[in-house]
């Protein structure tokens, strides 16, 4: 049995307290009709509801171009009715696939290019403190690729945004590496509202949701409270912290409207999957061959796991039969969303939950059961003479070091050992992202980069 073989025999036979195996047991029982192809993923479904301890939990799979099956679990607010199949969820950055579709329309309409200068449209940036801000194209925002800092939305909540992100310096000039950046999916929401002299999620209704059916998801958040949808939640047990979506939005994003592109778009996971598969269907998509064709297009590495590039809003991965795998996730802390594409084989998978876990196992049964795929394992830690070394951040110098045979970090806030998370992905004490070395050609780390920076090698391993 493969090391992810035996991984998901322990999530789906771990024992649980009484109240996770009461979870469990109700949920099988909800999905007890379940055909006979999707029964192991029920089962998985149950199994990550128990063990996360989670509140609600909501699946669906599209195979042949279509929807398929949707399963359930748990309730849609702590104490509150049951998730339904039109449950909606915040769906987090999985918001950016739409925010991409919306702006190849602006594409398709002639009114927006994508290898054009953004600053045409958001002639702020021209007056930045860093003047390479001025040649950013809409390809490098929506391919992450843009050199942007990002900015928490408590520190910019109302209009002027633009102007305090234009204070921070870029990580890396435009289209030299993939970051990925929240900032830069605000930034073309902002283009497209210049562009098409309409509201972002006005917008994003007329072009993209309602032409693909999709009755309910809204970036609106008064509208998704008129109907069925889930509240986001904090923590497990007797203890969450239970929050409906207007509360969510204030407590988590400062009530700030801007980050609507990187992550604000509610959905129940049967509409996700409509969307992923109708987006790509020349028969149904509201883009072009064209623009479809441009979505969908691998356009750059990524250097976070091996083998992964970045297309428009989605990562991509090629599979044995030469065919791509789209992937992309959400989380808000409170929200969790995972996306399974495959258009070749019209194979879609949507995983949401109202807690902030990712229902891992159930995503790993997907692909393997579904998909007939195997989900490459992480690769094992370089010669840590590859990552040691003084890497800098505008003015902030970060030292890793080789002590004693282990890595260590010291600068930026961080401080102490570097443990080896899979591939080129480390976490530092106290920091749950993680750090990822990028290496652009053979030799050692080129970049390290973190959840709020981009740091360049500028000297090489010092040993202790």
């Amino acid at each position: 049995m493969t090391g992810a073989g035996w991984w998901l025999l322990v999530m789906l036979v771990a024992p649980g307290s009484d109240a996770g195996e009461a979870r469990r047991a109700a949920c099988m029982r909800r999905n007890e009709g379940a055909p006979v192809r999707y029964r192991g993923l029920v089962r998985a479904l149950c199994a990550d509801h128990r063990n996360l301890g989670g509140v609600g939990a909501s699946v669906a799979v599209g195979e042949g171009g279509a929807l398929r099956f949707v399963a359930t679990a748990g309730e849609r607010c702590a104490g509150g009715p049951p998730v339904t199949a039109e449950t909606g969820f915040r769906v987090g950055s999985l918001t950016k696939l739409v925010t991409a579709a919306l702006a190849l329309t602006e594409v398709d309409a002639g009114r927006m290019e994508l290898d054009a200068a953004i600053v045409t449209l958001l002639p702020e940036l021209a007056a930045w403190d860093d003047r390479r801000a001025a040649a950013i194209t809409l390809r490098e925002l929506l391919t992450h690729s843009a050199g942007l800092a990002d900015l928490h939305p408590w520190s910019a909540p109302g209009d002027e945004w633009i102007d305090v992100l234009g204070e921070r310096p870029l990580w890396t000039s435009p289209g030299t590496l993939w970051s990925y950046s929240n900032a830069g999916y605000a930034l073309v929401g902002a283009a497209i509202e210049r562009s098409a002299g309409d509201d972002y999620a006005a917008l994003a209704w007329a072009r993209v949701l309602a032409p693909l059916g999709l009755r309910h998801a809204t970036l609106d958040v008064t509208r998704a409270l008129r109907g069925d949808v889930a509240c986001g939640h904090l923590g497990r047990g007797a203890g969450v912290f239970t929050m409906d979506l207007a509360e969510d939005l204030e407590i988590g994003a400062g009530g700030a409207s801007w980050t609507r592109p990187a992550g604000g778009m509610i959905a129940s996971a049967g509409e996700l999957v409509t969307l992923a598969l109708g987006l790509g269907d020349p028969l149904v998509s509201p883009l072009s061959a064209g623009a479809i064709a441009a979505l969908l297009r691998p356009e750059l590495a990524t250097h976070e796991r091996p083998g992964e590039f970045s297309a428009l809003g989605l990562r991509a991965r090629r599979l044995g039969d030469g065919s791509w795998l789209y992937i992309h996730s959400g989380n808000t802390g409170d929200f969790a969303a995972e996306l399974v594409l495959v258009p070749a084989r019209g194979f879609a998978l949507a995983l949401l939950g109202n807690t902030g876990d990712p229902l891992q196992a159930t995503a790993l049964v997907g692909v393997q059961e579904l998909l007939g795929e195997r989900v490459p394992l992480p690769l094992p830690a370089g010669p840590t003479s590859d990552y040691a070394g003084v890497y800098v951040a505008g003015d902030d110098a970060i030292a890793v070091e080789l002590v004693g045979g282990s890595l260590t970090i010291a600068g930026r806030g961080l401080q102490g050992r570097l443990t080896h998370a899979g591939d080129h992905r480390f976490r530092a004490e106290g920091l749950r992202e993680t750090l990822t070395f990028v290496f652009m050609g053979p030799g050692p780390a080129s970049y390290v980069r973190g959840p709020a920076f981009v740091a360049s090698r500028v000297q090489a391993p010092r040993r202790k």
